[in-house]
């Protein structure tokens, strides 16, 4: 016989979009959610923002169900329907498309602030009691509880603590949850860049030694998001170049793939860096999101292990929250992150040289996995988040 519902009250930290779609999905089900986030209301404006997310689609089926992706402006989608990666100076390529997988199109690109602007509002819609311009200060749990104080002297009691508030989380910090990480020793680099190809709705990745370059398409057939992972020393050199020289090392680099390229926004960079808490899990403390796991953006895929979190979580408060249910998702997804952080690391290994021999046999590695079936639908699988 199964146990009756009972709505608990839960605290989320970090409005974000793992952090909303979490109080939005635990709302729905009929909890009572406190959502606290130290800015306001995500703003999105008419020119396409610089972060960008590449949604598989058990991430898009969460939002979909969430009520959420219905309301995004479609003008703001970008799905790719192919995917082209290579490595420079080199014959190693591979290509795949949807329809080999028979989909419609393997992901779509989102732009991180219109997600947010539009999780916010769906979740305050449904009741989602959102806290925002404040902060948490202190935070105490044990096996029945927790209490926590804000920045305004407010204080909430609640059943859960949930912590999404990003790979620097303070809510992890003050727990003192062990984390083990390393510095990829690059940094992203971001822009908007206008092309003079259409992009085909392909997404496109090439691999250098100083790290890989990523052109994810926009809604615009003639804008792509720009992902430049770099070494430190060619990110600093790269950030110090004046717009056109830029553009120029990055024409050089695109081996002409979409014409001649213009910058069409400001260029942003941040640290890469990969980081695992050890424990996802304290009483009555849940991390999720970056706060639980970052790992390098080269293949898009850190939203989506984000997302796997809530898809994986959510059925837990469906049926009445026990910690040996959460033990149990604690070490479903810590698995899902490991696989991760493995995979993108041989990759940042294996292409992070110019040695000849190692991209000979990084050439034939490509070759077999473009022409063998079994492989190719296995990196398909991938590609689509499964």
């Amino acid at each position: 016989m199964s146990t009756p519902f009972k709505a608990q009250t839960i605290v989320v930290v970090g409005g974000g979009m793992i952090g909303l779609s979490v109080a939005l999905g635990l709302r729905l089900q009929g909890h009572r959610v406190y959502l606290i986030e130290r800015s306001g209301r995500p703003e999105y404006t008419e020119s396409p923002e610089l972060r960008v997310s590449a949604l598989a689609h058990h991430s898009r089926a969460l939002l979909r169900e969430l009520g959420v992706w219905q309301r995004l402006p479609q003008q703001r989608l970008g799905p790719y329907t192919g995917m082209q990666v290579w490595d420079h100076d080199s014959f190693g390529h591979i290509e795949f498309s949807a329809a080999e997988a028979g989909a419609d199109d393997l992901g779509a690109i989102v732009e991180n602030k219109v997600l947010e602007q539009t999780l916010w509002d769906v979740a305050t819609e449904q009741g989602v009691q959102i806290i925002a311009d404040d902060e948490v200060v202190e935070h105490t749990t044990n096996a029945l509880q927790v209490t926590v104080k804000l920045r305004s002297n407010q204080q909430l009691q609640a059943d859960y603590l949930i912590a999404a508030d990003g790979n620097r989380s303070p809510t992890r910090e003050r727990a003192k949850l062990p984390l083990s990480f390393w510095d990829y020793e690059q940094t992203g680099i971001v822009a908007v860049i206008k092309t003079e190809k259409p992009h085909d709705g392909i997404a496109r990745q090439v691999f250098l030694p100083t790290g890989p370059i990523a052109w994810l398409p926009l809604n615009d057939t003639h804008l792509v998001s720009l992902v430049w992972s770099a070494d430190e020393d060619k990110a600093q050199h790269l950030q110090a170049l004046d717009d056109q020289t830029f553009i120029n090392q990055l024409q050089a680099a695109s081996d002409q793939c979409l014409g001649k390229l213009e910058l069409a926004s400001a260029r942003a960079g941040f640290p890469l860096r990969m980081q695992y808490a050890q424990r996802w899990l304290d009483d009555r403390l849940i991390l999720i999101g970056d706060a639980a796991h970052s790992i390098h953006p080269l293949a898009g895929q850190g939203a989506n292990l984000g997302f796997g979190d809530v898809v994986d979580l959510l059925p837990v408060f469906a049926s009445n929250a026990n910690h040996r249910e959460l033990r149990a998702w604690e070490r479903k997804r810590k698995a899902a992150a490991v696989t991760m952080i493995s995979a993108m690391e041989a990759f940042k290994r294996g292409f992070g040289t110019a040695n000849p021999l190692a991209k000979l046999v990084r050439g034939i590695g490509f070759k077999a996995a473009n022409s063998i079936q079994p492989l190719k639908r296995q990196l398909i699988k991938a590609a689509l988040g499964e």
